[in-house]
């Protein structure tokens, strides 16, 4: 249970940062062209197509661990949370994109 714990450090802190830094991208002018590595400052569209870029990453690190720690439980749990979270983010920067905003 412990080594759970700490897989899910590291996404537990990148939550509160992106939570923190949150506020301060809102101001900042939407990017629609070329190349930009911060998310915030992409416009819904490119969040929705950098969404979709993410599924094939999420397999390939889904079979990574599977291969590492030889967990079907673990395997399925982190597939479960990847596949919920990559829905919600396609869902929402989809509907917002079209909407507009």
């Amino acid at each position: 249970m412990m080594e759970l714990v700490f897989m899910f450090l590291p996404v537990i802190a990148l939550v509160i940062i992106s939570l923190v830094m949150s506020p301060k991208w809102k101001q900042c002018e939407k990017i629609d062209t070329g190349i930009e590595l911060c998310y915030w400052k992409l416009s819904y569209r490119r969040k929705f197509i950098r969404t979709l870029w993410m599924i094939p990453l999420s397999i390939i690190t889904i079979i990574g661990f599977h291969i590492s720690f030889l967990s079907n439980i673990g395997t399925c749990l982190i597939a479960v949370i990847f596949s919920i979270m990559l829905l919600i983010q396609a869902v929402y920067n989809y509907k917002k994109w079209k909407k507009g905003d």
